[in-house]
């Protein structure tokens, strides 16, 4: 009895897997657009976020924070790109915080990281080192995943410059 999850563990599991089915969609709708009949075209991480359309936040701090031009560069880049949701969740001072531009440009790099990192390959207890110098622990836990608090929806979503996984919480130094 005690391995039961509780309601309240079943309802946010319920809501995780409704933003992680909303995400997933988008983000494959966007791939699909990108492979179809259309020319060849480069998925950066911006763009696929754009077209995915549940990221318009997290690319809004990325553009605050000058950030936009290089996460369409090369890479390769990790990012742990917060949804829409996620953002809907900061406090008001957080929200105010993020009007400041040095705070948005910490925020955005605690979800960056240079290299490619493809969680399904990393075990419990990784470490993964932010651009903004932090260090996020990846737990596993009854099939999913996190990091630090954040739990992660949809992983390793590769584009041509690196990765995106779609998380549910804004890191927040």
């Amino acid at each position: 009895m005690d391995d039961l999850p509780s309601i309240g563990e079943n309802i946010a599991r319920e809501k995780r897997m409704q933003i992680t089915s909303l995400a997933r969609l988008g983000l494959a709708v966007c791939v699909a657009g990108l492979l179809g009949s259309a020319p060849a075209r480069a998925r950066n991480i911006i763009d696929t976020a754009q077209m995915a359309g549940t990221f318009s936040s997290w690319i809004a701090a990325v553009r605050d924070a000058d950030m936009e031009q290089t996460l369409k560069e090369r890479g390769p880049y990790t990012v742990f790109a917060p949804s829409d949701e996620a953002f809907a969740k900061l406090s008001a001072s957080q929200r105010e915080a993020l009007k400041d531009k040095s705070t948005v440009a910490r925020v955005v790099k605690l979800h960056l990281v240079s290299g490619k990192v493809l969680l399904k390959d990393a075990g419990d207890g990784m470490q993964i080192h932010t651009e903004a110098g932090k260090t996020l622990t990846l737990h596993r836990k009854r099939g999913g995943m996190s990091l630090d608090e954040a739990v992660v929806l949809e992983p390793d979503v590769e584009v041509d410059n690196g990765v995106i996984n779609v998380m549910d919480t804004v890191l927040f130094p």
